[in-house]
């Protein structure tokens, strides 16, 4: 199918009807129906059939409008880049991160960068990390930072340093000093995140080297912020990166404790990009910021 027929089609799919696509395309009924016409002789199967005046897909045609939506979706995305570069010739990033990350690192980090580089528009996203991945592989995303990413090719590494695992929740579940023992937690107040990511499989790992491979959450948050407003709220304790913590800790008016394990543990922050992506002052400043802004935030280890 050319992309004209590719139009008329989505078109016809979105409204039901050849007239409102037409409208939609500004083009003339007429033209839409030999267009889509056209497209029905190329493709060597109907599309539609008429009923009671409408237009009823077929199931070819079902199937095929499923990875429309996915095309034009990412067609409006180059219409949307292009939009941004005509508005700021300087230059557009597109930047994501793990949501423990978009209320901590990166609005600092994209604060300093609107100071030294403020022609430069900036779009941000926040994702979990195999999604992360993937945008940036099909170069949807120009950078992001995620934790310990997995090797994968056509996409480079640059670390930023380690994020530690930290407690966050109430005294009650914490001794008066020092760090907490893993060992010593009571999994009945334990707010997991699920060992499908850095962070949680690192956890599981290390319950798993203490011979504790039967403990198990009472309440599983997939979201490391779900975690934090769990804990918040005097359901339990969570243990999160110390970005989360330290961000949930300022924004609630409950007292959190947080403290650092025995033993301890971190896991690796990085910044991806594309294997070849065309590098740029505002690419390299922003990674510089980055780097910069992370060590910034390292916590001490008191307590």
């Amino acid at each position: 199918m050319r992309l004209r027929h590719l139009e008329i089609f989505h078109a016809v799919m979105r409204t039901g009807s050849l007239s409102r696509a037409a409208e939609l395309l500004f083009i003339s009924q007429p033209a839409a129906s030999k267009v889509l016409a056209h497209a029905e002789r190329d493709l060597g199967f109907k599309l539609f059939t008429r009923a009671h005046g409408r237009l009823l897909p077929t199931r070819e045609a079902q199937l095929l409008h499923a990875e429309t939506v996915h095309l034009f979706a990412n067609l409006e995305n180059v219409r949307q880049l292009a939009r941004n570069l005509r508005r700021h010739p300087e230059g557009h990033l597109r930047i994501g991160c793990l949501p423990s990350l978009g209320l901590s690192l990166i609005p600092q980090a994209v604060r300093e960068f609107r100071q030294r580089c403020p022609g430069v528009s900036l779009e941000i996203e926040t994702r979990h990390g195999d999604e992360l991945q993937g945008l940036v592989m099909s170069r949807e995303l120009d950078i992001a930072v995620v934790f310990d990413p997995a090797p994968r090719p056509g996409v480079t590494s640059s670390a930023l340093g380690q994020a530690e695992v930290v407690y966050l929740g109430p005294a009650s579940n914490a001794p008066p000093h020092g760090p907490v023992q893993l060992a010593a937690l009571d999994d009945q107040h334990w707010i997991g995140i699920g060992n499908s990511d850095p962070l949680g499989g690192l956890i599981a790992q290390a319950f798993r080297d203490l011979g504790l491979e039967e403990r198990t959450p009472m309440i599983e948050a997939r979201t490391y912020y779900v975690a934090a407003a769990l804990a918040e709220c005097g359901v339990g304790y969570a243990l999160v990166d110390h970005f989360t913590a330290q961000f949930s800790q300022r924004a609630s008016g409950e007292e959190l404790l947080i403290r650092p394990l025995e033993p301890a543990l971190s896991v690796g922050v990085a910044a991806i990009y594309a294997d070849g992506a065309a590098s740029s002052h505002a690419h390299d400043t922003l990674l510089a910021i980055l780097g910069s802004q992370f060590e910034a935030a390292l916590p001490g280890r008191s307590g």
